[in-house]
């Protein structure tokens, strides 16, 4: 196995049987995707890192640890990674315990070839989706968290509307230091109007917003 992240969305593949693993390798490869397997939940633990992009292939069943608790560790650690369930042993339990810790799909031996081609595009679609909305909004945060308290409370009003005399009154302050926190806010935002600052703060409060309902989703 490389000891370097991979740098293209790869499909990570955990399962204990040699025979299904060779099998999903040969069929994911020859279209075109690439593949990483493991024979056991440790090793993919250990191996995966965030950026890694990519989707998670996982039989339920194994011996030392299940699919369930494997994915369950990940997202107490924090790692969001689409995962598409599969095992011999498939029960209604089973597969509700699956689709509450966020599993895209459920899949049970022998599953359709079609089938299981689809839900990894859409699980690799989901990652890339999922990871562009974390570069924009990291982009983002690094231009807020720049801001001091008074200008946060400055930009909060500004996004509400209020004129420079109306936030002058509500902070009691002077119009001319409304005035000098928007200059600042406006660098430190790397904008040019106030039209540009309100655009990019509200994309921010919205793109947190769908990061904290993605983690709600898939912990709860």
């Amino acid at each position: 196995m490389p000891s370097s992240p991979p740098a293209e969305p790869t499909v990570f593949v955990v399962d204990d049987d040699q025979q299904m693993r060779d099998s999903l390798v040969a069929l994911l490869e020859v279209l075109g995707f690439n593949v990483q397997v493991f024979s056991a939940p440790g090793g993919f633990h250990r191996f995966y890192r965030r950026e890694m992009p990519g989707c998670l292939l996982l039989d339920i069943r194994m011996p030392r640890q299940s699919g369930l608790a494997l994915y369950e560790q990940l997202l107490q650690e924090g790692n969001r990674l689409p995962v598409i369930f599969i095992t011999a042993h498939a029960d209604v339990s089973t597969a509700v315990a699956a689709m509450k810790t966020g599993a895209i799909e459920f899949l049970e031996k022998p599953f359709d070839r079609e089938t299981l081609v689809d839900r990894v595009r859409k699980a690799l679609a989901l990652d890339a989706e999922w990871r562009r909305h974390d570069a924009e909004f990291a982009a983002l945060n690094e231009r807020i968290v720049r801001l001091t308290l008074r200008e946060r409370e400055t930009l909060e009003l500004i996004q509400a509307g209020d004129t420079n005399k109306a936030i002058a009154a509500r902070l009691s302050i002077t119009e001319r230091a409304v005035e000098m926190r928007r200059s600042a806010i406006m660098r430190k935002l790397q904008v040019r109007s106030a039209a540009e600052v309100i655009d990019i703060s509200a994309t921010h409060r919205i793109l947190a917003d769908l990061r904290r309902a993605a983690i709600e989703r898939l912990t709860h």
